[in-house]
């Protein structure tokens, strides 16, 4: 029996699990609000206490895809007040094999486990596509993910990155204005401070207060910027507000730069997974141009950019069972 869990900013997923031969089957899962426990290890205390009679004695390892770096079997977690530590956790669960991962490891770690139903073909590549080549997640949610599988002679690896801590990188006059109006705001200017659910509201804000765009009613009254987020890509995929069809318009151009940025860093040609929550919200959007464009957008590298292509990951599962593979190998 395996316990996994894919521990996000604002969700909490844990699932058990049964290993069977070279597999991993759900049995039950739970999802809880993150920023209403005090750490993780009252979230397992709850699972557990639903589902003990299923777990006692059966359990022998466990993995937890978390939002933020493993550094010595510590996690100091992004986007929410706690500290993960390995040690701690093996002592809560009772077992002794158990592994700390970023959250984007383990979806990467769930990539060859994926049926054509799990994903959305955004761009399909052209020329010759690498089937065997390296792949990257690029997951924006209530931040921005990345981690990269690193294939190689048969043989591939699982790599953790905080790429999308790295600075903006603004490719054309209207992102330039952007990034002047997000310094005046922010001490450090990301790609997370755009490409993210706070990031869309930074976008749509940035655009209402430099005078691009009136504001909607619909907006006026909307509090968090969760709730902002989601109020704006709705109303953009209806096409019922210009400013918020801007907004989206150029998180996807953003995006797309982005991602290609990431495959020439890693040379990573065997394709791009669009991970996290937002992506499979917009597809519709996304498959329209912005993001192409953006992505294509590489001078003397755009044919091998061309070559790659990217998919949009529509499993929200994903993590979890990626979790789950990683507990298995343990």
């Amino acid at each position: 029996m395996i316990i996994a869990g894919d521990i996000g900013g604002t969700k909490a997923r844990i699932g058990l699990f049964e290993r069977r031969a070279e597999k991993v089957e759900l049995l039950v899962s739970e999802q809880y609000s993150s920023s209403e426990f005090s750490n993780l290890e009252a979230i397992i205390s709850q699972f557990l206490a639903q589902h003990q009679a299923a777990v006692v004695s059966r359990l022998e390892a466990a993995c937890f895809g978390l939002p933020g770096p493993v550094v010595n079997g510590r996690v100091k977690v992004t986007n929410l007040p706690w500290e993960v530590v390995q040690s701690e956790v093996a002592s809560a669960l009772g077992v002794n094999k158990i592994k700390l991962v970023n959250d984007l490891v383990s979806t990467a770690a769930a990539i060859p486990t994926f049926s054509p139903s799990s994903l959305q073909t955004i761009y399909e590549g052209m020329g010759h596509v690498d089937r065997a080549g390296s792949c990257v997640v690029v997951a924006p949610g209530t931040g921005l993910g990345h981690s990269l599988i690193h294939r190689e002679a048969g043989w591939s690896v699982l790599l953790a990155s905080e790429g999308g801590h790295a600075n903006f990188a603004p490719t054309n006059d209207i992102e330039i204005a952007l990034l002047q109006y997000l310094r005046q705001k922010l001490s450090h200017v990301s790609v997370e401070s755009v490409l993210c659910g706070p990031g869309l509201v930074n976008i749509y804000s940035f655009l209402i207060d430099t005078g691009r765009g009136a504001e909607p009613l619909e907006l006026q009254a909307a509090q968090s910027a969760a709730d902002k987020a989601a109020i704006i890509a709705t109303l953009a995929l209806q096409g019922s507000s210009d400013v918020c069809v801007t907004t989206l318009n150029m998180f996807c151009s953003m995006l797309g730069a982005h991602c290609s940025n990431i495959v020439l860093t890693y040379l990573a040609t065997g394709g791009v997974f669009l991970g996290g929550g937002i992506p499979p919200k917009i597809i519709d959007i996304l498959v329209k141009g912005a993001f192409v464009e953006g992505y294509l957008r590489k001078g003397k590298q755009r044919d091998r950019v061309e070559a790659t292509p990217v998919f949009v990951v529509k499993d929200d599962y994903a993590a979890l069972y990626g979790a789950a593979a990683i507990a298995a190998t343990l």
